[in-house]
């Protein structure tokens, strides 16, 4: 008897199952990185703004140093609040005046805030704390 060349169908059926396995696997894989790359985008684009907005905090924090102050608004997209709350109102360290050959004193001057900030954006919200020092101006 010839001998038939070919596949028989068990090689068919394991080779079907190792190759729709694979592909199972590479299709998975893409959406996870789709998705994980329009995450990322999501993200990128919330905190783009974020050196401009805790400028604008800082800024707002040293024109007027008081116990407790808030604002928001929105920029590139984003909308943001923030609320500071002071946590230590205190002197600068002593320091020897030469003239007077005495350590001088001095008024309490500085603020330190914590500051909590939340960004929002197209559904999303992120919440930063974290904090600023601020100075009094110099009474003469």
């Amino acid at each position: 008897m010839k001998r038939q060349r070919g596949f028989t169908l068990l090689e068919v059926l394991i080779a079907a199952t190792i190759l729709f396995t694979a592909l199972a696997v590479a299709t998975e894989t893409y959406r996870s990185n789709l998705l994980a790359s329009s995450r990322a985008e999501g993200l990128v684009s919330m905190l783009t703004p974020l050196p401009l907005i805790t400028s604008s905090i800082r800024s707002q924090l040293r024109s007027n140093p008081v116990e407790k102050l808030d604002g928001g608004s929105e920029l590139l997209g984003v909308k943001y609040e923030w609320e500071a709350n002071t946590v230590r109102y205190g002197s600068p360290p002593r320091r020897f005046d030469p003239d007077a050959t005495d350590f001088r004193e001095y008024p309490p001057r500085f603020r330190l805030y914590d500051i909590r900030l939340t960004l929002r954006r197209a559904g999303q919200e992120r919440v930063f704390l974290y904090q600023e020092i601020a100075w009094e101006r110099m009474r003469r």
